[in-house]
């Protein structure tokens, strides 16, 4: 298929399509409408409940397009208060067109928010919300205002939002807006405009009739469309079967009929609109393929198959996926309702949109985007489906970080907006951190369900003691120790009958060969012990981590106590500290050698190069060290009273001060570890003494008995 450069007046295809021996040649215009855009400009609101003041201006793209805007704070803080103003400005532009747009009541029609003296800010007597909307050149107002409030009061605190087409006496609460019936008809059939609350619910295909009640207006029925009726209902609620009618409509609209004379070929369709009309499809079943994590299309079962009409298929074997819509879990359903919503709303509009996803124009609100929905669901697919979509307005309240640290990783730094409430203050990239370490968090936890569980339990087997350190280098220390101070006759009062078993195990990264790769950093061995703790356990395991983090040291020891007892067979404890490092407590696996042995040179058999691990303090603060040519790039770690272990990871690198030759002189803790266990010379005559304290405490915990 070859198609002509896109104008902003229309699309020119051309398409030569091979089908079965036949060829078929058209060629079509597609009208394009340019579209009555409307983004809102400016919010300001002031008074309004936990909310002083905000003033919020959205920002767009070098090329027009609105970004992503996040209001995030804790509960109570005027999230949903931004968000209610927003919809109710929605229904007061709606109504102005559509009788169907509000509630109507005796002597009118009921707002969508009612305006309440008891919303007015705590030891206030006035409020007012402002909504600033741009459509092409023109721009509209939505005013809601509450207490003793006169025209001149408002604009003075509006920064160039003009009030001159609203009136009202000053005394009276107030609410309106500039559009007119025009605009709002021009509005809301060429823009989607609508809102998903917190409140949206699917009915699950589990549920009894009877405990689930709907209006009848939401029920599916065929309908002519009704002038002045408003077809796209702003406030989007229990549309599964709504959309479930819909994506049939679109199946059938691009599956083609086929005529069997003079052979095969297709009949009663143009093959340009076919394809197009089949691009819609694709559309959904990409948002649908993103949320279910594999490639997905949509089928139907013959008309006298039983339940569902609408399947969900595997793409790469027509195996069936899902039965039908409402066999997906909640969080699924929620997830594509809403974007095939937004799509539904839009095709309604135009079809076109359904097929252009990237022209489809408004403002879609979301309270609590993230509900029912898994970590993965929120970082990795909410984001990109919002991408889809780079001309609608989003405004979202979130309450997942990892959902923010997704739009990071697919819009970019500034590719969206945040603001923290209750006072609206935008969040820069720094404190992106934040989200970031909760993330990490929270991947420990989940990195341990899976890879650490999984490892811990076949290494477990019928083992009755099973040692765990927090990395792949602490365990090979530990067990060159075991293995040289048991046959020492001067400990065998600590060594004779202690048997157990270390969890020997490599980084994932890791080129050296082991039956278990995983990472345990410090945050999975702390999951590891409390998830552990919940079960009974007949291995006793021991849990034991360095001492250079005061998190980790809180968490898996007790001050004054050798080891912390978790329950069900569950321990743990830090390193014990040398006398030699009282000074400097904060160390790792490596400060129980002297500083010489850490400093043992290394020589490469396949590069002749001279590596070993270093010590900060022997660099400046600048990471230099005249005195031994060197150059150390991680500079935090350097210092004349720092005792940090520099070693030949990617991450760190020690190079000539000299000669930039680019050879990086440090040795990796890995090939460290394994140069001891295997006792390579000059490896082989270390002292393991501070060692004996790990040990004693492992007998203790062997000889205590189980609780």
């Amino acid at each position: 298929m070859t198609i002509a450069t896109v104008s902003d007046y229309g699309i020119k295809v051309f398409l030569e399509i091979v089908i079965i021996g036949c060829v078929i040649k058209t060629e079509r215009k597609i009208n394009i409408r340019r579209c009555y855009k409307l983004y809102i400009k400016k919010l300001v609101y002031e008074n309004v409940g936990p909310i002083e003041r905000v003033d919020i201006m959205p920002s767009f793209t070098a090329d027009g397009n609105p970004k992503p805007i996040l209001l995030v704070g804790e509960n109570g803080t005027g999230k949903s208060t931004i968000l209610s103003n927003i919809v109710d400005a929605f229904y007061e532009m709606a109504g102005q067109a559509y009788g169907d747009a509000w509630e109507s009541i005796d002597n009118g029609h009921q707002y969508y928010k009612s305006i309440r003296p008891a919303d007015i800010h705590v030891g206030q007597t006035s409020m007012f919300s402002c909504i600033q909307f741009q459509n092409k050149r023109q721009e509209d107002v939505y005013l809601c205002k509450c207490g003793d409030l006169t025209k001149e009061n408002i604009q003075e605190k509006l920064d160039g939002i003009l009030l001159d087409k609203l009136s009202w006496k000053q005394e009276n609460n107030f609410k309106g807006t500039t559009v007119d019936k025009a605009k709002a008809e021009k509005i809301f059939r060429e823009n989607v405009i609508c809102y998903f609350g917190p409140d949206r619910y699917e009915k699950p295909a589990w549920l009894g009739e009877k405990y689930y009640q709907d209006t009848d207006s939401l029920h599916i029925k065929i309908s002519e469309r009704i002038k002045d009726s408003l077809e796209n209902r702003i406030n989007v609620k229990n549309v599964t079967e709504t959309n479930l009618q819909w994506l049939l409509d679109v199946i059938a609209d691009s599956r083609a009929d086929i005529s069997n004379s003079n052979g095969l070929s297709i009949v009663h369709v143009r093959m340009d609109d076919l394809l197009l009309l089949g691009a819609a499809r694709k559309n959904l079943e990409t948002i649908m393929s993103r949320i279910l994590g594999i490639n997905v299309y949509f089928s139907l079962n013959f008309r006298n198959a039983r339940g569902s009409r609408f399947r969900i298929l595997r793409e790469n074997d027509d195996s069936i996926v899902a039965p039908s819509l409402d066999a997906l879990s909640t969080g699924q359903i929620a997830m594509f309702n809403t974007f095939a919503t937004i799509i539904r709303y839009a095709d309604n509009n135009d079809i076109n949109q359904s097929i252009h996803l990237d022209r489809i124009t408004g403002i879609v609100v979301i309270d609590e985007i993230e509900l029912h929905l898994h970590t993965n669901l929120q970082k990795e697919v909410l984001p990109s489906l919002i991408q889809l979509f780079p001309k609608v307005q989003f405004i979202i309240t979130p309450h997942a970080p990892l959902f923010l640290l997704g739009m990071v990783e697919t819009f970019g730094e500034n590719g969206f907006d945040v603001y923290e409430m209750p006072i609206a203050s935008k969040i820069t990239v720094e404190r992106f951190s934040e989200f970031h370490k909760a993330f990490e968090y929270l991947q420990a936890t989940q990195s341990y369900q899976s890879e650490v569980a999984a490892a811990v339990k076949r290494a477990s087997g019928q083992k009755k003691v099973l040692v765990i350190t927090e990395g792949s280098t602490d365990w090979k220390h530990m067990k060159a120790a075991y293995e040289k101070l048991k046959s020492d006759s001067n400990y065998s009062e600590i060594f004779d009958g202690l048997n157990f078993d270390f969890l020997e195990y490599e980084e994932k990264e890791s080129s050296n060969s082991s039956p278990y790769k995983i990472n345990m950093g410090c945050s999975q061995l702390v999951a590891l012990c409390e998830n552990y703790a919940k079960l009974p356990q007949t291995t006793k395991y021991i849990c034991i981590a360095d001492r250079d983090d005061q998190k980790t040291n809180n968490a898996l020891s007790v001050e004054g106590a050798e080891f912390k007892e978790w329950g069900n067979n569950v321990y743990s404890f830090i390193l014990p500290l040398p006398k030699t490092r009282e000074n400097t407590p904060a160390i790792c696996i490596e400060h129980l050698y002297s500083d010489a042995e850490i400093k043992t040179e290394y020589t490469g058999s396949e590069d002749g190069i001279v590596r070993r691990l270093y010590m900060g303090g022997e660099f400046d603060n600048r990471g230099v060290a005249v005195a031994i040519d060197r150059f150390c790039e991680k500079k935090n770690k350097c210092g004349p009273d720092s005792i940090a272990i520099i070693e030949g990871s990617s991450k760190e690198r020690v190079t000539c001060l000299n000669n930039d030759d680019g050879i990086n002189y440090a040795l990796p803790k890995s090939q460290f570890a394994s140069l001891v266990l295997s006792k390579a010379p000059p490896f082989d005559h270390f002292d393991f003494t501070n060692f004996l304290p790990i040990f004693e405490t492992i007998k203790h915990i062997i000889e205590k008995e189980s609780i």
